[in-house]
């Protein structure tokens, strides 16, 4: 599998929902592997259990040099020995989000 990126990176987890004030939890130098799927999704990968607020819905990452890459999670797991998020792509400010059943997946 060949990553756009390893590497160090700043992981902010984050609970963004209508009518709730932001709750974000950043994690500084975590040692990430982003893989692009395609111009609007990607995948983080991280090597020990990631915290976050409860009902996590949005991610943002910052690279070395600045880059910034977020999004809404879509699925994932978060086990203590690492994990894995998958992120749909957000151009512009991360939106809030109605409080809604999702898929499936939650943040834990």
């Amino acid at each position: 599998m060949s990553y756009a990126y390893e590497g160090l990176a700043t992981v902010a987890v984050l609970a963004l929902y209508r009518g709730q004030p932001p709750n974000e939890l950043t994690t500084l130098e975590l040692n990430v592997r982003v893989l692009n799927l395609d111009p609007k999704r990607f995948r983080l990968e991280f090597d020990h259990y990631l915290q976050g607020p409860k009902k996590a819905n949005a991610l943002r990452v910052v690279l070395p040099g600045g880059l910034l890459l977020q999004g809404s999670i879509v699925d994932g797991s978060n086990e203590p020995a690492g994990g894995w998020l998958l992120i749909d792509v957000a151009q512009n400010e991360l939106p809030l989000e109605p409080p809604a059943p999702g898929n499936g997946w939650k943040w834990e």
